[in-house]
């Protein structure tokens, strides 16, 4: 499952999670939209990677990470930024980048 998280939660989220993905998107994105139920599909296929979403329209943590463009899926290791994909991309572009972080 893809957990929906805001700012107060999002460095407890990193940090708990040795390896982490979050979506940064918006509901009027066609394109997050588009990859969302493929984020769905990996955290039921992933369940040593935690998921989770961030709305950017209501949160400050995208900026501080130079979120420009969305959907733009950030990957964390031990609480640290160690990847990014900007877009909507394949599903096996994120299986690919996940694999080599396992």
């Amino acid at each position: 499952m893809v957990q929906e998280i805001n700012d107060d939660e999002f460095e407890g989220f990193i940090k708990k999670n040795r390896l982490a993905l979050v979506d940064f998107w918006a509901p009027w994105c066609g394109p997050c939209r588009m990859i969302a139920p493929t984020l769905e599909e990996l955290a039921g296929d992933y369940k040593q990677v935690a998921f989770a979403k961030m709305n950017v329209d209501e949160n400050q943590t995208p900026s501080r990470f130079g979120v420009m463009s969305i959907p733009n899926l950030i990957i964390f290791k031990g609480g640290e930024q160690v990847d990014s994909i900007i877009g909507s991309v394949p599903k096996s572009r994120i299986v690919e980048r996940l694999e080599k972080l396992l």
